[in-house]
């Protein structure tokens, strides 16, 4: 078969929680074939000895017990969900001014779709951090280039010669597609009828769902 990579910008539990996830619905894809946020930031904390403020969700939080968090040069956040509280918000701004810090996100989505709702996503708390505090955040996730370049490291494949399948047309086709990949655009999900017509990203294909977009990529093998 094709060698794959899961790309989600799911910073809510860990790898293999989602792993057991999508076992359960009958997909047997190993923890090591999933690329989150949180794997990709506890990496980058590790390579450089980051001291992190960590606000993130209640279910990775001991994913960062190991770092020193003591007078922290970097701030983590993520999809912390009912955490995002006027009194953390305003924590993680004083110590952005506080100093040389660096500031990271898990991901700047507009929403997400979950049981059949639209939900506000993390790209508002980020946008308005940055806005107050003067300090613009790195993306750990998509749309971020560096995170598909990981991607196709994982793969083993260049990516010209990797296809980014989604529903959202511009953290999952745009970013992919920034970074060198195709990008096809699946009608489910969080796929609005007007994100076949982006003023700023045009996929290389729209399909209809996930087995139309894998019945595209064989058809051009």
């Amino acid at each position: 078969g094709l060698p794959f990579v899961l790309c989600t910008n799911e910073s809510c539990c860990t790898t293999a929680a989602l792993a057991e996830k999508l076992n359960k619905i009958g997909f047997d894809v190993p923890a090591e074939r999933i690329l989150s946020p949180v794997t990709a930031i506890l990496q980058l904390i590790r390579e450089n000895d980051y001291r992190p403020f960590v606000l993130v969700n209640d279910n990775i939080v001991e994913e960062f017990a190991e770092f020193d968090q003591t007078n922290p040069n970097a701030v983590i956040i993520g999809d912390a969900e009912e955490q995002f509280t006027y009194q953390n918000i305003n924590k993680v701004f004083k110590i952005l001014v506080s100093g040389d810090k660096k500031f990271f996100c898990l991901g700047k989505g507009r929403y997400y779709k979950d049981s059949g709702e639209l939900n506000v996503d993390l790209g508002c708390f980020v946008t308005g951090l940055e806005y107050s505090s003067q300090v613009e955040a790195v993306v750990v996730g998509k749309p971020s280039t560096t995170f598909f370049e990981q991607a196709a490291r994982m793969v083993g494949v260049a990516p010209g010669e990797l296809v980014m399948i989604g529903d959202d047309v511009e953290g999952d086709v745009g970013g992919a597609m920034a970074a060198g990949f195709q990008g096809i655009l699946v009608k489910t999900g969080k796929f609005r009828p007007q994100d076949a017509n982006h003023p700023t990203v045009t996929p290389s294909f729209i399909a209809d769902n996930f087995n139309h977009a894998v019945s595209i990529i064989l058809d051009t093998q």
